[in-house]
């Protein structure tokens, strides 16, 4: 007997079916704000069905592609059909998750294990992964940016990791009144109607931060660690050289890659983009707003 449970994230639903007992109600809880009783099968981005039978999804094929993080390790095998399975490897070591995803990636099968951490991480990147592929032909970006909201726009800060996007939140949150944290890890871009929103996810990294919110997207910063503060607007092909490196997408594949190409470019075209080299100070904190707010007064 599996439980049957509805999402939306991002404006998009998915459906989770999962055997009794398979995950606690912790591991579940960032997906809470985002239940929804009711699933229309036409409205529905994809379906993923937790099964208990891991040698079930063996790929006896070739290794495509290797991925790491610092998260752990992600292995994707290719089929003949078109169709894909996914080993997930924890820093432990850990074999936690194997998935198998359809061809036009709206249905799959995963099974997961390990520590409640390790399944917790096979389920957030399953569903991420799952998300990510099945949404790009539909103008929506899944991004890593840590993002604030203020007088109702949303603001993003991109970098490599360690770059300081939290910290930089954390500088508006503690200086700019009326800042709020929207989402510290996985925000979802989408554009509807030709106007561009950002939405919290229920991906958020470390940070417990878990909005069912949209709003529309009022800048989106890169930063860059430097001695000083420093913040130039960015066009064209380096506006989208900033944005690309923080999507998620497999690059390799083109299909997908052109579809997040023409989402990024409605983007650049709609909404300032900034370079920010910076200090971990509320100087710069200071500089990103009053340069932001600007573009929306």
């Amino acid at each position: 007997m599996s439980e049957i449970l509805n999402y939306c994230v991002g404006g998009h639903m998915f459906t989770l079916y999962i055997p009794k007992g398979m995950l606690s109600e912790e591991e579940l809880k960032p997906y809470t704000p985002f239940r929804t009783e009711s699933c229309f099968i036409e409205e529905r981005l994809f379906t993923l069905n937790l099964i208990k039978d891991k040698e079930t999804l063996s790929a006896n094929v070739q290794v495509s592609t290797d991925l790491e993080d610092e998260n752990g390790k992600t292995t994707l095998f290719t089929h003949e059909d078109g169709s894909m399975t996914i080993y997930l490897t924890a820093v432990s070591g850990c074999q936690c998750c194997r998935i198998r995803i359809s061809k036009d990636y709206h249905t799959a099968k995963a099974w997961i294990g390990g520590t409640p951490s390790e399944r917790r991480y096979a389920l957030d990147t399953t569903l991420m992964l799952l998300y990510t592929f099945a949404s790009a032909k539909l103008d929506t970006l899944l991004i890593h940016a840590s993002t604030i909201k203020y007088d109702g726009k949303g603001y993003l800060f991109l970098g490599k990791s360690g770059t300081g996007k939290s910290t930089h939140s954390h500088l508006w949150l503690e200086h700019i009144e009326g800042s709020e944290l929207l989402n510290d890890d996985n925000p979802i871009i989408r554009i509807l109607d030709g106007n561009v929103y950002v939405y919290g996810s229920s991906w958020s990294g470390k940070t417990n931060c878990y909005r069912n919110i949209r709003i529309p997207v009022g800048g989106i910063v890169r930063l860059h660690q430097a001695p000083f503060n420093r913040i130039s607007p960015l066009s064209g092909i380096k506006a989208y050289a900033t944005i690309l490196p923080s999507c998620s997408c497999m690059k390799w594949n083109h299909e997908m890659a052109e579809e997040i190409h023409s989402t990024i470019s409605k983007v650049i075209e709609r909404i300032p983009i900034y370079s920010l080299e910076c200090l971990p100070n509320q100087e710069a904190a200071h500089l990103s707003f009053e340069t932001l707010r600007s573009n929306n007064e």
